[in-house]
């Protein structure tokens, strides 16, 4: 036989020939066989692989491990795994890690149902686990990765459970593996990753799929969505700086007494010796915050401080005991006058000293172990953000305001103001903070904050205003924050560890999509392709803007006793909106207020003016705030695509926390400090004449003029810079300036004839323009020559008297010259301002008091802020839950009204009861609503009293109507909208009688100082208020039936049925027996017979010939409606002849039953039947 080989060199398999043709190199077929393709000597060499095998039945593994986990849940389940419905289990991803030999497996048995497959979340399984016991009511959905070991052939479950949210709907077709970490994306779910190794530590499933290992107590590592998304878990709670019993976290160790909050002068004199004194004024002595505290029981801790200012020096003492004795408060000192202390030696008097009381600090710490000096000068901010398990730092929380609280608190005290008033400087403007308790609020318990989001660090940030850098101060380890939800870190002024990268500075949020179709890992970073990046965003929501003091009194005075000395700033427009953030930080856009709202307290801008506190009692006045109200819930659902709603276990993309932010351009501003101020254009124009020796004193002085439109500033120091000088169009020989400083007078060093002391000024809008600088020796030569008793050289001592052009006043023979500017002699700048009030005081000759008047108080301007050209949002340390927003409001504000059945605040119309036939009147108003009560937002009865308004009307076309209703009050809790004028329901009706009503309700339950349930006036709207028709009726009815009927003959010379005029319908007085009137159910009885619609039907139960009603038209005859025959009535039905051969008469007689219908609105609206009548038709043959 002959020997026949083939080889396999083209490694082809080939089954389409028949076998005798198959080339040789190519075979037909073969199993578990590889043909070699390699270029060396075993080319077309055959090797053995393996096929394909089942090693693992996982359908049944996961019926014996859900089964297992349901008897853990429910203990009274007796599910067994042969009743679990796994056949519909399939595998939905698949990744194959072959430098690992392994394989992940996406496995789930649900199908999302929903029109767009994505709106139906994975169901859990569902039980009462509260009855004993507990029963299992069905399975919910699978959803597993399984890792598969190719050598071993062993499998595991790596993660299980619905928060899975796999569907069959949504394959899972890109998947990678980076070192340990598994990332995938199935555009269902947000991307996701696990890392394997730590998936694979003990937890419930424990590598075993006989047993559950007591999962409810040892869950998996990873059992939620908050574990396994690439995006992590944001913070959104601010550190606070008050603490759980609503105390002050903002602590200074250093002092050991508080600025002295007493000021007074001694009502005695005691001597030099003494150890009491008395002081002018009556105070308070005992309860829970007396103004005066004494200390006897040594070492007198509990001890004020008295302190003696005499002889240009301070004496300090501890006080013992007080008293009252009208009229003065005596007050016992723990020592002598001259014992310890340096011993003065001049009595004191009322006169010659003044007496300053300071409370004992109750934070003082003489042993405090932090930097009493690093905040001293800093305005610190503070934030923090969590460390994850995998080394993963999340987004950084809301900065919180500045810990700042300025020495004396910000009060000008004792000789404070003579201080700035020569420095040009406020010298107390520091930090008396050293020690900030910074509370937060965690999301979980302390101890559960590991399990529950994977955190492993608290990282503590601080910020400071004039750097750009964020530093760590501390990373606090998990394990340190508590068994509660409350966790307090005790900053003690240490220095910051490191420094944050900038890239951590400019992440705001994280790059991950909400969904991604694709992803691949390229050069060790994860990139996804085909993704939806943001959520749609509301348009618009609905809240209240208000601009207030701060409440000293509790429950509202939080904000005061952790912010006491943070104000807004005056003369600034504030935009202020908010933004929602999903639980893994996605912001959506700015959003603001709702543009068709009404009230001043509904726009997104906000004007703070300039304001001054008129009242005495300004230890009260903790500063302005800015009050955002939400007056409506934030949405669960919008009809704007791509909505996500609010966050939930089933929507855990939904929108979750939220974050106030405002815009506010003007930003940096100074505050110049300056010695009072000249009221008047100062004018000196003296002519030197020698010869001149008889010239009137006052000729040769400083005059002023204008003193209400001109003012003077003196400029020293610093304010040189504050105010510049205009430098650009100037030469060298120059000594006057321009400016383009705009000023606003914040104090007025005024003297008036009621007031010898500087006040809050009330402040233009329009500001003060400087109008020139100069210096002060450029003002005249008068400036000059002070102490010159002949300045214009007609010095002649025996013949005629001294004649000084510097201000001076003589006092017998000697001449006392003084300075009308504050150290004139340093020659410093003299600004001249524009005003449209008196600013300062204008010196007069009389004496040295009259002379230096305009500089002895502190006047205070502020420069106009620079404008920013960044148009964005500053976030605020305003944030927290959605859900405890919408909480908050469902109990707090109006959020609608409710008439007894319905609730506009649940989205119903209330029942409208105003018709077109009320006869209402300014004088007799008429009910167009039900007795109305006031709810919230959730249609709770709000029950207090208050006060409604009419704040606008609007119809369908836009126009104002509020002249046609009023509002009226049965009770303090109750209100109606009443008409006062008369309607008709037309055509147009639907919309012109469609009407919105814009009302503003103000609380009256309180009375102050208490705060009321809501702000200002409250505005509601009520829309969809329609106007109700009244059906038309018939005044004057036909000829009734019973009476003889209308008869008409026609013949054919009758214009062929036109013109008979049966009877008519008329519009105004029924004249004629037959004649009707119809009226549309107006009140107005000049307007009830418009758009009526008049038609003739056949009667009811009645039988007409020919073509019955059809055989009739109505036709308008000048004001009036004609009943007539149709056009063609002698021909449509001629005469039938009768009688005999020798009378042959042609006649024919029919009886109609007809009645008239009558429609309002042109023929639009409402319809009514008139009473049937009828008609006798005789057809004759002229």
């Amino acid at each position: 036989m002959p020997e026949i080989k083939n080889t396999f060199l083209k490694s082809k398999m080939n089954k389409d020939l028949d076998s005798r043709l198959i080339p040789n190199g190519e075979y037909r077929d073969a199993q578990n066989l590889s043909v070699s393709k390699s270029e060396g000597a075993d080319v077309g060499s055959l090797e053995n692989i393996l096929g394909n095998t089942i090693i693992s039945d996982l359908k049944n593994k996961i019926k014996t491990l859900e089964a297992a986990k349901l008897r853990e849940y429910w203990p009274g389940s007796s599910v067994d795994a042969k009743e679990m419905q796994a056949d519909r289990l399939e595998v939905i991803g698949y990744y194959s890690a072959v430098s690992i030999d392994t394989l992940f497996l996406f496995i789930t048995d649900y199908r999302d149902s929903s029109n767009d497959r994505l709106s139906n979340f994975a169901p859990s399984d569902k039980g009462n686990s509260i009855s004993f016991p507990q029963d299992f009511y069905y399975k919910g959905a699978m959803c597993y990765i399984v890792q598969f070991d190719l050598k071993s052939n062993e499998s595991r479950v790596l993660v299980g459970g619905s928060f899975l949210n796999f569907s069959k709907t949504h394959p899972i077709l890109n998947v990678n593996l980076l070192e340990d970490l598994l990332f995938w994306t199935d555009s269902r779910n947000q991307p996701r990753k696990i890392n394997i190794k730590k998936a694979a530590l003990t937890g419930g499933f424990n590598g075993s799929w006989e047993t559950w290992s007591g999962a409810k107590l040892n869950l998996p590592y990873y059992h939620s969505e908050d574990h396994i998304s690439v995006a992590k878990f944001a913070p959104y709670e601010c550190f606070k700086f008050i603490n759980s019993s609503n105390e002050s976290t903002l602590i200074s160790n250093n002092e050991e007494f508080l600025p002295a909050h007493i000021v007074t002068s001694s009502n005695d004199s005691p001597g030099v010796g003494g150890s009491t004194l008395e002081i002018v004024g009556e105070y308070l002595l005992s309860g829970s915050n007396p103004d005066i505290v004494g200390d006897n029981v040594i070492p007198y801790s509990g001890a004020d401080k008295l302190t003696v200012y005499i002889d240009g020096e301070y004496y300090d003492y501890l006080i013992s005991s007080v008293s009252y004795s009208s009229p003065a408060t005596s007050i016992a000192l723990t020592e002598a006058f001259n014992a310890s202390n340096p011993s003065f030696t001049t009595a004191i008097t009322p006169s010659n000293s003044v007496i300053l009381i300071s409370r004992k600090n109750p934070d003082y710490n003489s042993q405090y172990r932090g930097d009493t000096n690093l905040l001293k000068d800093k305005f610190p901010k503070f934030s923090y953000r969590f460390k994850y398990d995998d080394g993963e730092y999340s987004l950084i929380a809301p900065f919180t305001q500045a810990a700042f609280v300025p020495k004396q608190f910000g009060y000008f005290i004792d000789n404070d103001e003579k201080i700035t008033l020569e420095s040009g400087n406020v010298k107390f403007v520091e930090n008396r903070v050293d020690e900030v308790k910074l509370n937060l609020t965690l999301p979980y318990n302390g101890n559960e904050m590991k399990a529950s989001l994977k955190v492993e660090q608290l990282q503590i940030l601080v910020k400071n205003s004039d750097e750009l850098a964020v530093r760590v101060i501390e990373d606090v380890d998990v394990s340190r924050l508590g068994t509660t939800t409350s966790y307090e870190y005790d900053y003690l002024s240490t220095r910051a560890i490191k420094t944050l990268p900038e890239a951590d500075l400019i992440r705001v949020h994280d790059k991950i999509p909400i969904r991604a179709l694709t992803q691949e890992v390229i050069s060790n970073r994860v990139v996804y392709g085909n993704y939806l990046d943001k959520h749609t965003s509301p348009d618009n929501l609905n809240y209240e803007l208000n601009y207030s003091s701060k409440s000293p009194i509790a429950p509202n005075n939080k904000t005061a006793i952790e912010l006491p000395n943070h104000t807004l700033k005056q003369n600034r427009s504030y935009q202020v909106g908010i933004v929602l953030i999903d639980r893994y930080g996605r912001a959506s856009n700015v959003i603001l207020n709702d543009s068709d709202n009404l009230g001043s307290a509904k726009n997104s801008t906000i004007y703070t003016d300039y304001t001054s506190d008129s009242n005495p009692a300004f230890t009260n006045f903790f500063g302005k705030q800015l009050a955002l109200s939400l007056r409506n819930p934030i949405p669960q659902s919008d009809y704007k695509p791509n909505y996500p709603g609010l966050y939930s276990a089933t929507n855990p993309l939904g929108y979750y926390s939220y974050r106030i932010v405002v815009k506010q351009q003007e930003q940096d501003y100074y505050n110049v400090y300056t010695p009072g101020a000249i009221a008047g254009e100062l004018i000196w124009d003296v002519k030197i004449d020698a010869s001149n020796t008889s010239v009137d004193r006052n000729d040769l002085l400083p005059s002023f003029f204008s003193t209400n439109r001109i003012s003077l500033l003196n400029l020293f120091g610093d304010n040189i810079n504050k105010v510049p000088r205009e430098l650009k169009e100037v030469n060298g020989n120059d000594t006057t300036f321009d400016s383009r400083v705009l000023l606003y007078n914040r104090v007025n060093p005024i003297t008036t004839t009621t007031s010898t002391y500087n006040t809050q000024s009330s402040v233009s809008k329009q500001g003060e323009k400087v109008i020139s600088i100069e210096p002060f020796k450029e003002l005249g030569a008068w400036t000059k020559t002070k102490g010159d008793l002949f300045p214009s050289g007609n010095e002649n001592i025996n013949t005629s008297p001294p004649q000084p052009w510097y201000p001076y006043f003589p006092d017998g023979s000697n001449y006392n010259f003084h300075d009308i500017f504050f150290n004139a002699q340093s020659n410093p700048f003299i600004a001249k301002i524009e005003t449209d009030f008196r600013i300062g005081s204008t010196p007069s000759y009389l004496d040295k008091d009259t002379i230096e008047r305009a500089w002895q108080d502190l006047g205070v301007f502020e420069t106009k802020p620079t404008k920013s050209a960044l148009d964005i949002y500053f976030e605020s340390s305003t944030s927290g839950l959605i859900e405890d927003f919408n909480t908050e409001i469902a109990g707090s504000y109006p959020g609608g009204v409710f008439d007894g059945t319905n609730s506009t605040a649940l989205g119903q119309n209330i029942q409208y009861i105003h018709t077109e036939g009320l006869d209402s009147s300014v004088s007799s108003p008429k009910d167009a609503t039900l007795s109305l009560q006031l709810t919230d937002a959730g249609g709770g009865i709000i029950s207090s009293s208050f006060t409604a308004a009419i704040l606008q009307v609007l119809d369908g076309n836009g126009n104002n109507r509020n002249s046609d209703f009023i509002i009226n009050q049965p009770t303090a809790s109750t209100f109606k909208i009443q008409s006062t004028s008369k309607e008709v329901f037309l055509s147009n009706s639907s919309v012109r009688e469609n009407y919105t009503f814009n009302l503003m309700f103000t609380d009256t339950s309180t009375t102050p100082p208490a705060d009321p349930l809501w702000v200002g006036p409250f505005p509601i709207q009520i829309s969809n208020c329609q106007l109700q028709n009244v059906a038309p009726s018939f005044t004057t009815q036909p000829t009734p039936l019973s009476t003889l009927p209308y008869k008409k003959i026609i013949d054919q010379n009758s214009s062929n049925g036109q013109g008979l005029d049966i009877f008519s319908i008329v519009t105004g007085t029924v004249t004629r027996t037959g004649d009707v009137k119809a009226v549309n159910g107006s009140a107005d009885t000049s307007r009830n017979t418009e758009e009526l619609v008049y038609e003739i039907v056949n009667a009811v139960n009645y039988t007409n010939p020919n073509g019955g009603a059809d055989d009739f038209e109505i036709q308008n005859v000048g004001l009036k409606h004609q009943i007539n025959t149709i056009v063609n009535f002698f021909n449509t039905y001629p005469p039938v002849s009768i009688g005999d051969a020798f009378v042959n008469v042609a006649e024919s007689t029919f009886y109609y039953f007809l009645q008239l219908k009558v429609t309002d609105a042109n023929g639009n609206g409402d319809s009514t039947l008139s009473t049937p009548f009828k008609i006798e038709m005789v057809v004759l043959d002229s």
